[in-house]
């Protein structure tokens, strides 16, 4: 029955709800959201295609240290900070290994 303090029967429930999900537990590790691959990047070779007004230019280097905001790339012996709010993409880059003879580094069998 509804009192003067609660004039909605279903108001008691509502509140015990509320209390209960106030009281959630903390996230484990398998909830937390990710919020980049910026450790993937760490230490590697890379191209970054990096827009600036209508083209699309690429920079490629190491990357030696990342931020929220920001990209450091090793380019040349000279350190170059890029803005992630103006990069297109992030590959990686591979290495050709052209001493293989131009195969991929495949070993061809020799003749006799």
């Amino acid at each position: 029955m509804a009192s003067p303090t609660n004039p909605n029967p279903h108001w008691q429930r509502a509140l015990q709800y509320q209390q209960r999900n106030q009281q959630q537990r903390p996230q484990t590790a398998r909830q937390r959201v990710r919020d980049g691959f910026d450790d993937e990047w760490l230490g590697k070779d890379v191209e970054v295609e990096q827009v600036k007004g209508q083209g699309v230019v690429a920079v490629r280097g190491r990357v030696v240290d990342v931020s929220k905001y920001w990209l450091k790339l090793l380019v040349n012996g000279e350190v170059v900070y890029l803005n992630k709010a103006y990069i297109a993409s992030i590959k990686p880059l591979v290495v050709k290994d052209t001493a293989g003879g131009g195969n991929g580094g495949e070993q061809r069998p020799k003749s006799k």
